[in-house]
């Protein structure tokens, strides 16, 4: 199976998630992402105000964390998966495999991301620090939550393995033109976002080890302290 055709399955669960068609949940989804987003800025404000991090940060806070962006990119690769094997004949497949294991990886943010909205919901719960800690403990994905982290870092690395060779790099901008042409341009931009932001850095394990630690430590510290 090819990285396209793998991703149908998880494409057309994405548009079975319950918020799509329950306002309430959309909106309280909303609110816990925007709060994510904020604590993650707050937590890892160090690393993320390094002149060389600041385009990484932003990716990971735009790309990976939901919203219309990822509506859009989902719709995008909905329509291309049944072309699967025209539109891997146009891209590089490292590129195409990159790009789709961080489409799921935001997919799987959103889904984990769900269960905390839907249990603030029945609880009639606002979203602030002290209930998304008990959400946290509540849902009690943990196991989820390092799993994920793990998919940010094959995200991450694979991307700077590829960015490495000047051959790939050349082959994926070479397509540009056609990709546009054919109405890829989401799932190209999506792609290529990535690839620009890790551009400044020296070595992605730079940003995405220290990141991952801190996250790291603080799922222990909300799970093994509660």
């Amino acid at each position: 199976m090819s990285a396209l055709s793998d991703l149908s399955v998880e494409l057309k669960q994405f548009w079975e998630l319950p918020h799509h068609n329950d306002p309430k949940l959309a909106t309280k989804l909303a609110e816990v992402q925007n709060w994510q987003k904020e604590r993650i800025r707050k937590t890892h404000a160090d690393l993320f105000s390094q002149p060389k991090n600041k385009p990484m940060a932003d990716y990971f806070l735009t790309h990976l964390y939901g919203g219309d962006s990822l509506n859009q990119i989902v719709s995008q690769l909905e329509k291309i998966v049944p072309k699967a094997q025209k539109v891997e004949k146009l891209a590089p497949s490292n590129a195409l495999e990159t790009g789709t294991l961080g489409v799921e990886t935001a997919i799987t943010s959103t889904k984990l991301d769900l269960k905390l909205a839907q249990w603030l919901i029945d609880n009639d719960l606002e979203v602030n620090e002290a209930n998304m800690k008990q959400a946290y403990l509540a849902v009690n994905d943990e196991a989820a939550r390092r799993q994920q982290l793990e998919d940010l870092k094959q995200v991450c690395y694979r991307s700077d393995k590829y960015l490495n060779s000047f051959i790939l790099q050349k082959s994926f901008k070479l397509v540009k033109k056609q990709a546009y042409k054919r109405n890829l341009q989401p799932l190209y931009d999506f792609i290529d976002a990535g690839f620009s932001a890790m551009k400044p850095l020296k070595s992605v394990g730079s940003f995405i080890d220290p990141f991952c630690e801190r996250e790291l430590a603080i799922i222990d510290e909300v799970h093994q302290g509660a």
